[in-house]
């Protein structure tokens, strides 16, 4: 999958990409140097390869754009971004975006179009402005794009769990079927009592009721290296698809759960507490659920 990040210099595609695919801090973007050209950065995200196209916004970069169209074949995902802190910017993106869509048509690309609103915070800007700035964003953008029947949403690096929400609901809508399931798991979570974690086994979340177990899509460190280890230990020593691993402290009640299933889904369930007969019902359907979400994603992978 390519997803294509587009906009002007400085509207916060790099920021974006660090926060959600990089495991950055916003802080930690302080000072990102500018984009030179293009950069590629790959991802992996239930098994699918994700290319990840960042394109810089500088007016060189963009006039070079423009003369080789080749740059953007194969896009997938256009994700235009707009700098809603830069109201008087947006008839020079329109510009740059016009651009790029008669380029697309001119060589029958027509991606999905995820708008990104950009820089929603109240970072040494108003909220009145925002708002303002918002509404004429909309009222130019969504026009613009109107005949992809675009998506939009208002993103801030500093809400960086809703942002890692939005790149894995895009993510995930490449793979049929497979929303619906991403949804009821969410259901399921809120009404267990248990702190649980659903990620691919990669280390991307998909869902999870654990406050700070993630930093944009990436699951922290230790987390991510269990679940590789067991990972490891299900291909190189079971020698299967699936697998279980548990655990238990010898002081006290809690205990701890890894489930991958068909190398590639992995739910950690960690419980505190002794559950009662219906909280373990639920644990038991949402696992079934999951292997079942496994099989699709692994018929869709031999499907493409």
């Amino acid at each position: 999958m390519k997803i294509s990040l587009v906009g002007l210099s400085g509207c916060g595609k790099t920021s974006i990409y660090m926060t959600t695919f990089a495991g950055k801090r916003p802080e930690q973007t302080k000072g990102a140097a500018p984009t030179i050209m293009y950069e590629i950065r790959r991802h992996p995200f239930l098994g699918l390869e994700v290319s990840i196209f960042d394109f810089g916004g500088q007016e060189q970069y963009r006039e070079s754009y423009m003369s080789d169209p080749k740059v953007f074949s194969g896009t997938d995902v256009l994700i235009p971004v707009v700098d809603l802190h830069e109201p008087d910017s947006f008839d020079e993106a329109k510009k740059y975006f016009t651009g790029i869509i008669d380029l697309f048509k001119k060589n029958k690309i027509k991606p999905a179009v995820h708008i990104f609103f950009h820089k929603y915070d109240l970072q040494d800007y108003m909220k009145e402005l925002l708002d303002t700035n918002l509404e004429k964003a909309k009222g130019i953008f969504m026009d613009l794009f109107s005949e992809w029947n675009p998506v939009f949403h208002v993103t801030s690096i500093y809400e960086q769990e809703r942002l890692a929400e939005i790149f894995r609901d895009i993510l995930v809508a490449s793979y049929e079927s497979l929303e619906k399931h991403v949804e009821t798991a969410q259901k399921q979570l809120g009404e267990i009592p248990a702190r649980i974690i659903i990620s691919d086994t990669a280390g991307n979340v998909i869902v999870h009721n654990v406050q700070g177990v993630s930093t944009g899509l990436q699951l922290r460190g230790d987390l991510r290296d269990f679940i590789s280890a067991c990972n490891n230990l299900r291909e190189n020593f079971f020698m299967s698809d699936s697998a279980e691993f548990s655990g238990r402290g010898l002081e006290g009640d809690k205990e701890i759960s890894l489930h991958v299933f068909k190398f590639i889904l992995a739910v950690l369930i960690m419980k505190t507490q002794e559950l009662d007969k219906s909280a373990q019902e639920k644990i038991d359907t949402l696992l079934a659920d999951m292997s079942m979400f496994a099989d699709l994603v692994v018929r869709a992978h031999a499907e493409t």
